[in-house]
């Protein structure tokens, strides 16, 4: 019997990952946009099975806020930041869409898709 060759794997490297990580964060810091890693505050960027992902974390924008309304009942309403989460999606996902990426929206944040691949889970939305 002929040696049977080993099935390809369809999961990146954990090298292509950083290499992605890296070429995503480029892309926005030629934007204007300065990222961080999956733990920092700000726009986060980290890799993910299918691509990168791409989030915001608002502490710093939310701090003045808490700071003059903490006493208020409802802070819902000073702290959902909805339109300003879209708007940012929205821009970034602009930027690197004219870069040649496919992006996807997952939850809160984005998915930026390798070339020819669809997200694993088939969520979201993927537009190029």
């Amino acid at each position: 019997m002929p040696p049977r060759q080993a099935e390809p794997t369809t999961e990146p490297s954990e090298e292509r990952r950083d290499d992605d990580c890296a070429r995503v964060r480029r892309i926005l810091a030629r934007a204007g946009f300065d990222t961080s890693s999956a733990e920092g505050d700000g726009l986060r960027v980290w890799a993910a099975p299918d691509g990168v992902m791409v989030g915001w974390v608002a502490r710093e924008v939310l701090r003045p806020t808490l700071r003059i309304h903490g006493h208020e009942e409802d802070l819902s309403r000073f702290t959902a930041l909805a339109g300003l989460r879209e708007a940012l999606r929205t821009a970034l996902a602009v930027v690197l869409r004219d870069a040649g990426f496919a992006v996807a929206t997952r939850e809160e944040c984005l998915l930026v898709l390798r070339p020819g691949t669809t997200p694993a889970d088939g969520g979201g939305r993927a537009r190029r």
